[in-house]
């Protein structure tokens, strides 16, 4: 409970929530909106009993969802012993049924909770509205109890009537009347007044008085003879009009007697002063002549004014409180009235002393001296609850209207006869609204699904609570599905109506099941997963679902992951990663790693999952067993270690010799100063070892990795190729029809191309014996090129064996250079065969090619 100095309009407000929590929470955010509020809070429902029986509070807050009496409960024993006591049930397991339970028992308030201080600030304004309310209504209470205290003790002569006809039909007496008339209350009450007590002679005289008191016209004190059991008596009449002059009060002063006058008329005054405050309705006049006005304390009432406050009173000072844009109206009409006697009744808005905007009814009327119009006397109501009752009712009417949900209003007569459809039946087919509206369902829907639907109304008019259903329902010649709720609609304790709204859910009911069959082919893809595993992860790293073949190589099943987090089923060093990278995945980064566990590797890919392309949800990862794939490449990555090895040994232990040789066959050249054959065989081996030593350098430093690939020309490239080629004499012909570029590594496919060109050089039977021409054809095929010359060609039965590193068919060659081609083909992930040329000779064709 918070401890504030107290103040007059202290609210004091019992908070009821087993959330002890959230309700000082709450209580914080209250009282920094209104200082008003003096809150007590405590945790149960039996607890809250127990304060309200030690102590006096305004209003009660109460959460639904606690423990031994739930909110529900809590309101029915409040009710009991505190009927009029403003309840609030603000909850954050709210339902309708929860809501319609809450109605029924009397909730002042329903509110659910939520996120955001915005709440707090709403449930401040409801509680400030519902207490203030509930005050206003106790302080009519007491002052119509007050009023009726006074109607019945008054010593005067008193009479309620309502007009009908013209007729003053009487509704009340008080004792006073019975007596000094002699007429007991059952014989007057639902007869005409004047039957009873205006004389014969003295009719014309009441019937005017009936017309100017139905006009709003006040008696002050009228002068009167009426009849009694006794014989006829002088009395001073005074009334107080109300509803435009649709009924009033009359108070009779027997002046047969004058001697109490003085004293009987301040009586009538007090009265008339309390009838105004309970009719909120006032009276007013003003002279003509000089401005000078009068107001009734009713008057002073509607525009917030103390009477005894010192305010120059007149005809326009009481204009200028008119709203603004009103004051033309009232002012017309006023001059209008003054000048020639017309009458008038205007609504228009006042702002008042304490800058407050209400709604009038004011009326006015000229009074007369002979043909001189001297006064302007009317009265003036205020309508402001009217008025915003009636935009509610015209706000109410533009949702029903205009929502797109279908509304419908069923009377429950026998036969269920539609009394209102919205204007969004109009889209439905066969259904016109101002056509059905007075047809009963059977005409609309047909005996068939009629009665189908009657059970429904039945049902809820004998449960008497809302009822919710899905249905399948024809229109003209199309079915859709249909949600629907209806509620009865309680009028004096019967089901007067049935109040319903129903949505097509054609096209949901549909989605549905497309996200059915979705799900379901989920499911099998990850419950089927190979040599991996499929799981998705929440917000707080908890497992919802984990599936794949993974499961079952190490030993676990679903259940041993979902509901878990990583901590609870893996080892502390590989679940600190996995936390990593969820939390990582949940701020939008996606990331692969690679984890080992009981023996095996798995590559995991880790992906936020948004909803609406926004926020990020859930987390999926996807692991896939790489064991055979580690173990190959860590096979590999010995290999590449031995191959650099050797390639080390043949750069250095062979090439180091092959170079000491090289010069001393040089020198042995000089020293013999001739044309020795034998030297020249040497130094034509030596020629070969160092190309040997190339080839294999070559091929043990070549990978089947590419590097950065773009688009190449293959024409351009190939010319460049063309140049880098030795021709050993021979005259060389290169006929490139190739037009597009091809995505590769531009030095691997250099590295092809040139090995190709060699290739055919070195076959070419023109080049080899006679020194002749020799054709290169390089085109394009429609998924890659070739590469074409008019050798000799290679045997059928020997072509799939050219690409093994060492062969060759010359002596000149080293045997590498089309294993070379195949591994440039590999790394780039194409396809390389071998054909017999147009002419003859060989043709390569590499395909699988990105052209373009």
């Amino acid at each position: 409970m918070t401890t504030r100095e107290k103040r007059k309009d202290t609210i004091r407000v019992l908070h009821v929530d087993d959330q002890l929590d959230f309700a000082e929470m709450t209580t914080t955010f209250l009282e920094r909106e209104n200082d008003r509020f003096d809150t007590e809070i405590v945790a149960s429902a039996s607890d809250g009993l127990a304060c309200l029986a030690d102590s006096t509070f305004d209003c009660i807050i109460s959460d639904y969802d606690m423990p031994q009496i739930d909110g529900i409960d809590f309101l029915e024993t409040v009710r009991d012993k505190y009927p009029e006591m403003p309840f609030i049930l603000y909850t954050g397991k709210g339902s309708e049924t929860v809501a319609s339970e809450a109605i029924s028992a009397g909730v002042t308030e329903y509110l659910q909770k939520s996120s955001g201080p915005e709440q707090y600030e709403l449930l401040a304004h409801r509680i400030t509205n519902a207490v203030d309310q509930s005050q206003a209504e106790q302080r009519v209470q007491r002052e119509q109890q007050r009023f009726q205290t006074l109607f019945n003790r008054l010593s005067q002569p008193t009479v309620e009537v309502q007009y009908e006809s013209d007729e003053p039909i009487v509704t009340h007496v008080n004792s006073a009347f019975e007596d000094v008339f002699g007429y007991e209350a059952n014989t007057l009450v639902g007869d005409s007044l004047d039957a009873h007590i205006v004389p014969d002679d003295r009719v014309d005289e009441a019937e005017a008085i009936n017309q100017y008191v139905q006009s709003g016209g006040r008696l002050k004190s009228r002068k009167v003879v009426r009849e009694t059991v006794n014989g006829l008596r002088e009395f001073l009449i005074q009334n107080a009009v109300y509803n435009n002059g649709s009924g009033g009060f009359a108070i009779y002063t027997d002046i047969t007697d004058r001697s109490e006058r003085k004293e009987t008329l301040k009586r009538n005054q007090d009265l008339l002063r309390h009838t105004e405050q309970l009719a909120d309705v006032g009276g007013w006049e003003a002279d003509v002549e000089t401005g000078e006005a009068r107001w009734t304390q009713g008057t002073y009432a509607i525009h917030d004014i103390d009477p005894d406050r010192d305010f120059e009173l007149s005809l326009e000072t009481g204009i200028e409180f008119c709203h603004p844009d009103d004051q033309v109206k009232i002012e017309q009409a006023v001059n209008n009235c003054r000048t020639h006697g017309e009458s008038f009744e205007i609504k228009l808005r006042l702002i008042t002393a304490e800058d407050e905007q209400k709604w009038v009814r004011a009326t006015g009327e000229a009074v007369s001296d002979g043909d001189e119009i001297i006064k302007i006397r009317g009265a003036i109501r205020d309508i402001t609850q009217q008025h915003e009752r009636r935009q509610q009712l015209e706000q109410i009417e533009t949702f029903f209207q205009h929502t797109q949900d279908h509304l419908f209003l069923i009377n429950v007569g026998e036969e269920f006869t539609i009394e209102r459809l919205n204007q969004a039946w109009e889209d439905t087919p066969g259904i016109s609204v101002e056509g059905s509206c007075g047809q009963t369902v059977q005409d609309v829907l047909g005996e068939r699904q009629a009665n189908k639907v009657r059970q429904k109304y039945e049902k809820c008019i004998e449960q008497q609570e809302t009822l919710e259903y899905e249905e399948q329902i024809r229109f003209g010649d199309e079915s859709a599905h249909w949600e629907t709720r209806i509620t009865p609609v309680v009028i004096d304790g019967d089901v007067e109506y049935i109040a319903g709204v129903s949505r097509d859910t054609t096209e949901l009911q549909n989605k549905k099941q497309e996200l059915i069959q979705l799900e379901q082919q989920y499911q099998t893809l990850v419950e089927n997963f190979p040599d991996g595993a499929v799981y998705l992860i929440d917000e707080n790293f908890e497992y919802v679902r984990f599936r794949g073949d993974a499961l079952e190589e190490i030993g676990f099943s679903p259940a041993d992951f979902e509901g878990h987090v990583p901590h609870e089923v893996f080892p502390d060093d590989i679940a600190d990663e996995l936390c990593q990278r969820y939390e990582q995945a949940f701020e939008g980064t996606a990331t692969t790693i690679e984890q080992a566990y009981r023996g095996e590797r798995y590559r995991i890919r880790i992906t936020p999952v948004r909803f609406n392309d926004e926020d990020i949800t859930h987390v999926m990862a996807v692991a896939q067993n790489i064991t055979e794939y580690f173990k190959d490449k860590q096979r590999l990555q010995r290999q590449n270690n031995r191959l650099d090895e050797f390639a080390s040994v043949v750069s250095h232990d062979l090439r180091n010799p092959l170079s000491v040789a090289e010069g001393n066959v040089e020198l042995l050249r000089e020293e013999c100063e001739c044309n020795n054959s034998r030297i020249n065989n040497i130094d034509s081996a030596l020629t070969r070892m160092e190309e040997l030593i190339k080839d294999l350098l070559k091929l043990a430093r070549s990978n089947e990795q590419t590097g950065d690939t773009e688009l190449v020309s293959l024409a351009e490239l190939s010319q460049d190729c063309w140049q880098n080629v030795e021709t050993t004499g021979a005259t060389i012909h290169i006929d490139i029809t190739a037009t597009r570029s091809v995505r590769a590594d531009p030095n691997r496919l250099a590295q092809l191309l040139e090995n190709l060109m060699r290739n055919a050089i070195e076959h070419a039977d023109q080049a080899q014996h006679r020194g002749g021409d020799v054709t290169v054809t390089i085109g394009e095929l429609e998924d890659g090129f070739y590469i074409e010359d008019d050798g000799s060609g290679v045997p059928a039965d020997e072509r799939n064996n050219v690409f093994e590193a060492g062969y060759t068919t010359t002596s000149q060659g080293t045997g590498f250079g089309l294993s070379i081609v195949k591994q440039v083909v590999e790394a780039h992930g194409w396809e390389i065969s071998l054909k017999e040329g147009s002419e003859g000779g060989a043709r390569f064709e590499v395909t699988r090619v990105e052209l373009n």
